[in-house]
């Protein structure tokens, strides 16, 4: 992880173990985002939350490792560069769910909950990172 200007790397939970790094540009806010396991799970979990406001220096954290319904991520592809080894498979599920209409309203879809609602009301499941019809 770069080191940015005006972060001070002594911050509390400043983002240990973040694999995404989100730079809000209008709020001059960065988020330290934790998904664990980003690569192995088609729609995982938000563990951890580290938001910095570069302007403020306001620090706000969210930890929702005792959730039951935390918010998760979908179309993983767009956080990786075209030539990123796991790039095909995440983008070939992003297809499968728009062509089953699975983003169709996506305020409902942001959470765990919500997701496996959206699977279940359309017979489907997943398989890894592919969407099958359900049982």
């Amino acid at each position: 992880m770069a080191r940015l200007r005006g972060v001070r790397p002594d911050v509390p939970g400043r983002g240990r173990g973040a694999n995404l790094i989100k730079i809000h540009r209008r709020s001059g806010k960065i988020s330290y985002l934790v998904y664990p396991d980003f690569e192995s799970d088609p729609h995982p979990a938000l563990l951890r939350c580290v938001r910095l406001s570069l302007r403020t220096r306001e620090l706000h954290c969210c930890d929702n490792a005792g959730s039951d319904n935390p918010p998760i991520l979908y179309r993983k592809e767009t956080f990786l560069a075209p030539d990123h080894p796991l790039f095909a498979r995440f983008a070939r599920l992003t297809r499968q769910e728009e062509q089953h209409g699975l983003y169709a309203k996506t305020a409902t879809i942001g959470t765990r909950a919500g997701w496996r609602a959206r699977l279940a009301a359309a017979g489907l499941r997943l398989r890894g990172h592919r969407v099958v019809r359900g049982q």
